[in-house]
């Protein structure tokens, strides 16, 4: 009889990093959902706390972007973090941050009588020495929360997709990162839409789902627009039980090094001065019915990009000279992380476009202005023809990125995206069918859809693996930028163009108000037509960075060390 090798550790419980993947999408898709989700209901929180919308609409504004600036910034600097101290403990901060942040905003009491509302009420009583308004702590409290809910949810998406990384073998990661990419994507486009959907369910059967709720038992009061920050908590519970169940068995990761404060710094304030510059609009708000309510360029906007500069260039100094740099300046020597990145920067800008065009044109064409719910419903609808199909062309990205490389997957992709805009150059009208507008929003989005994979997973292979965070932040950085910067140059290219048209169609001639306001609609159509054709050209463009990027394993990739191929064994499944 044969006796057992005592001496053998015992076989180590491994992971399937598809259920991890599972988990962590969870979080993302909240997070980013939650970007965009309060501008469907801001009018409605700015009511509610009885303040008068023409006195408070501009800090109320930072309801949105004050979430916008806090979520760039915490994936720039997290993703290194992780890095330095494990990706589980950073999760599960990130995590926690979210949770504490959803509660502050969902437990705001307009009265400012108890709770963390009473708590600022006293506190500004005491530092002003007069009694403030209710309404306006109470606005104050939600700016808070929504700050510490993006600075743990912009952290989630770095942090998942550098631990995605880890999860999955060089060669197989392209899929899973491209679809964590298309959920933190998918996730703030639906947000307005879900945010207008899900208020509209509560104002119309109230009294229904109290009756329900109080029925299990629960004194819950009536469901409003904090419901919706409420129901956040038990989705991140979730994912946090869930991944840390999934991980359990895994030794988390810690890489040597020191954290780079003073280079956090100067990004974080470069970062900060171009995005509060560039206008911090990245929302697409179903409302929005002309160029003007995009944003634009603020009138500080000189100033505060002269600062992002003079930041930006203290940081490459930094960078260059200290032991442990924020971001190692060498890895954009490796082809395919610089090639991705720009390719990334392209993505971005081109899906702007696509997401402005469809409000604006739905706008200005609603028959009854009155009638501005059908509006939101059809802009929510042919939006969806292009975010759904970029989600789901992810996955085959994914398979293409394995087999025929990155270059190749994302060419085939921008060239796809580039058909689709030149078609709406083509046909766009204020006319335009709106299964013609749906087909041409499909090409669009796979086209776009197809480029996530291997751009993240380029980026990811050519980073070393102590460095893997601080790649994965750079991923949604790069895209966030060309967004921003798209909104903004769409903004004073169209405004302007569209001004000349009017001029050149209506001179000085007294016009009827209603044939004015047909003209008007039809030449805004026109104008985005002609974005169309811009589009497109950025598209072409972004083949160029996009023929640079090398198959998985080809060019200057992240030498696979021994502590890499370690580690991917702890947290491959033994039948993946």
């Amino acid at each position: 009889m044969t006796q057992p090798n005592l001496a053998q550790p015992p076989r180590t419980r491994r992971v399937n990093p598809w259920v991890v993947l599972a988990f962590v999408s969870i979080p993302v898709f909240v997070g980013s959902l939650d970007l965009t989700i309060v501008s469907a209901f801001l009018p409605e929180i700015i009511v509610n706390l009885g303040l008068p919308i023409e006195t408070v609409l501009d800090d109320a504004a930072w309801v949105v972007s004050g979430y916008l600036l806090a979520y760039t910034v915490s994936m720039t600097f997290m993703g290194r973090v992780s890095d330095l101290t494990g990706r589980q403990l950073v999760y599960v901060i990130c995590l926690i941050l979210f949770i504490i942040g959803s509660v502050i905003v969902a437990s705001v009491d307009p009265d400012a009588r108890v709770g963390f509302t009473r708590l600022l009420y006293d506190l500004q009583f005491r530092i002003q020495g007069v009694r403030p308004d209710p309404g306006e702590v109470a606005l104050t409290q939600i700016i808070i929360g929504r700050v510490i809910q993006a600075l743990g949810g912009g952290a989630i998406v770095p942090v998942s997709l550098a631990l995605v990384g880890d999860l999955f073998p060089a060669q197989r990661r392209a899929q899973p990162l491209g679809m964590v990419g298309a959920i933190d994507t998918l996730g703030w486009v639906l947000g307005h839409l879900y945010g207008g959907i899900m208020v509209a369910v509560f104002a119309r059967y109230s009294a229904e789902i109290t009756t329900f709720v109080r029925g299990l038992g629960l004194d819950w009061p009536p469901p409003d627009w904090r419901t919706l920050f409420w129901i956040n908590i038990p989705l991140s519970v979730v994912a946090l039980v869930g991944t840390w169940w999934a991980l359990r068995n895994v030794k988390q990761q810690r890489q040597q090094g020191r954290f780079d404060f003073l280079g956090t710094a100067l990004i974080v304030g470069a970062i900060s001065a171009v995005v509060i510059g560039l206008g911090a609009n990245i929302e697409i708000a179903a409302g929005t019915s002309s160029f003007e309510e995009l944003g634009g360029l603020p009138p500080y906007a000189g100033p505060a990009l002269l600062a992002g500069l003079i930041m930006f260039l203290a940081f490459i100094v930094v960078e260059s000279r200290v032991r442990d740099p924020l971001y190692d300046l060498r890895l954009f020597r490796r082809r395919n992380l610089t090639a991705g990145l720009v390719t990334n920067f392209f993505v971005g800008f081109c899906l702007m476009i696509g997401l402005v065009s469809v409000p604006i044109l739905i706008n200005v064409r609603v028959a009854d202005p009155s009638d501005l719910s059908g509006a939101a419903l059809q802009v929510g609808i042919l939006l969806s023809a292009l975010t759904v199909p970029m989600a789901l062309a992810a996955v085959p990205g994914g398979w293409l990125s394995q087999r025929i490389g990155y270059a190749r997957t994302a060419f085939a992709g921008l060239a796809l995206a580039s058909v689709g805009f030149v078609l709406i150059w083509q046909t766009l009208t204020i006319d335009v069918s709106d299964a013609l507008l749906a087909a041409e929003m499909v090409l669009i989005g796979i086209g776009l859809g197809l480029t996530f994979s291997p751009i993240s997973a380029a980026v990811i292979n050519a980073a070393d693996p102590d460095k893997r965070g601080g790649a994965s932040a750079l991923v949604i950085i790069m895209r966030m930028f060309g967004m921003t910067l798209s909104v903004a140059l769409m903004t004073a290219i169209a405004s302007q163009r569209l001004a000349v048209l009017a001029a050149a169609e209506l001179g000085t001639t007294v016009v009827d108000p209603f044939a004015a306001i047909d003209v008007y609609a039809r030449l805004t159509a026109q104008v985005l037509a002609e974005l169309g054709l811009l589009g497109a050209i950025v598209c072409l463009a972004g083949l160029i960075p996009a023929m640079l990027l090398q198959r998985p394993g080809g060019g200057r990739e992240a030498p696979v060390t021994a502590a890499d191929t370690a580690e991917r064994r702890a947290y491959t499944s033994s039948g993946d």
